[in-house]
């Protein structure tokens, strides 16, 4: 019997993705309907606030109609991506497969990316039909490293909690604190909707590309590193299992 690294490329994508769909239908359901429902309804509304401010601009759209509601979903796909093993009781028979647990941690995290960076699209493609006009590629490719770290964070803090709700109160109450950060108008680069398109008058172009540059690459390598404390905390904590 040929091995997956023995495999032609068709075969190895098709086996890529049943293995997302499997990860879907297991770990998410309906969930995922019931969220994009919710979300629609949110931005429908959001969209009519909007568009009745005579002062909205770029950054209130991309704040209010990308940012916040992709966000949102994240934290939930993202609250028992780890433990939701350990709450049904099937840990011990994940522990027994032939296949590499990190690999199939890996594989549910990426589903959980893919639906945030495919509701993202969708909201971006919205709010350019609807609301105000943005490039739509560049926008999309600014907003995944927040929502990788936003995920890394929210899996982390519900290993080291055991919970998922503590997960995201504790990263529900980090948001708030940037939604202040926001109103108060900082622009340094530890901020998490750092929005590329809303440049400050007395920054040089260049400068500002450097900084909404180190930005994401900041968020993106902090989450990287998160998701790798949380798969060591998950194995070590279950060591005896094996």
């Amino acid at each position: 019997m040929a091995t997956f690294r023995e495999l032609s490329i068709p075969a190895k994508l098709s086996i890529v993705l049943l293995s997302l769909k499997f990860n879907y239908r297991i770990v998410f359901g309906r969930k995922v309907l019931v969220l994009l429902a919710g979300v629609l309804i949110y931005f429908a509304a959001a969209c009519i606030v909007l568009n009745r401010m005579e002062a909205s601009t770029l950054d209130d759209a991309l704040f209010w109609l990308v940012w916040i509601p992709t966000t949102v979903v994240t934290v939930f796909l993202s609250m028992d991506l780890l433990m939701s093993e350990h709450s049904s009781g099937v840990l011990e028979t994940l522990f027994t497969v032939s296949a590499s647990r990190h690999r199939i941690w890996l594989i549910k995290f990426a589903v959980v990316m893919l639906l945030s960076c495919l509701l993202a699209l969708l909201l971006i493609v919205l709010t350019y039909l609807f609301a105000v006009d943005l490039p739509i590629l560049l926008t999309w490719i600014y907003v995944i490293p927040p929502l990788v770290f936003v995920a890394s964070g929210t899996v982390l803090l519900s290993v080291i909690f055991k919970s998922g709700n503590i997960a995201v109160l504790l990263v529900t109450a980090f948001l708030l604190l940037e939604v202040l950060i926001r109103r108060a108008g900082s622009h340094r680069v530890t901020y998490l909707f750092h929005n590329p398109f809303d440049k400050p008058v007395d920054i040089e172009p260049f400068i500002w590309a450097r900084t909404v540059f180190y930005n994401k690459v900041f968020y993106t390598a902090w989450g990287c590193v998160w998701f790798a404390i949380a798969l060591w905390l998950i194995q070590r904590r279950e060591r005896l299992l094996e």
